[in-house]
């Protein structure tokens, strides 16, 4: 039996997460939805090397989380597509920053210790 589409939790979110470099790409993606990186500076942000991109992206293409740009110059740019998929990484990133946020912000800490 296929799993229903449009379902959020089968595999192209399974099989990012089993691998830490695609999470680290497609975190450095989610986190700059309005940008596009070429390879060599995506695996820059990402700490990994550009063969580990290489090594990835035509899966993360594959699973339409990630976008090829065709741009003027020799090289193609990435991007977060704009799959359902590729759109709920953009929002548990930007949820996961916030509750950071919060961890980290001073008067959240201060409220927290009163309320003790």
């Amino acid at each position: 039996m296929s799993p229903p589409e449009g379902d959020l939790a089968t595999p192209p979110l399974a099989q990012v997460f089993v691998y830490p470099a695609r999470v680290k790409f497609l975190a450095v993606l989610a986190d700059n939805p309005n940008e596009s990186f070429s390879a060599t500076e995506l695996a820059e942000h990402a700490g990994t090397a550009a063969s580990t991109w290489t090594s990835h992206r035509d899966d993360l293409l594959e699973l339409e989380l990630v976008d090829e740009i065709d741009t003027e110059g020799a090289y193609s740019e990435y991007s977060l597509a704009p799959t359902a998929h590729a759109q709920l990484l953009r929002q548990l990133s930007e949820d996961l920053d916030a509750v950071l946020y919060e961890l980290n912000d001073p008067v959240s800490d201060a409220i927290g210790g009163f309320a003790q």
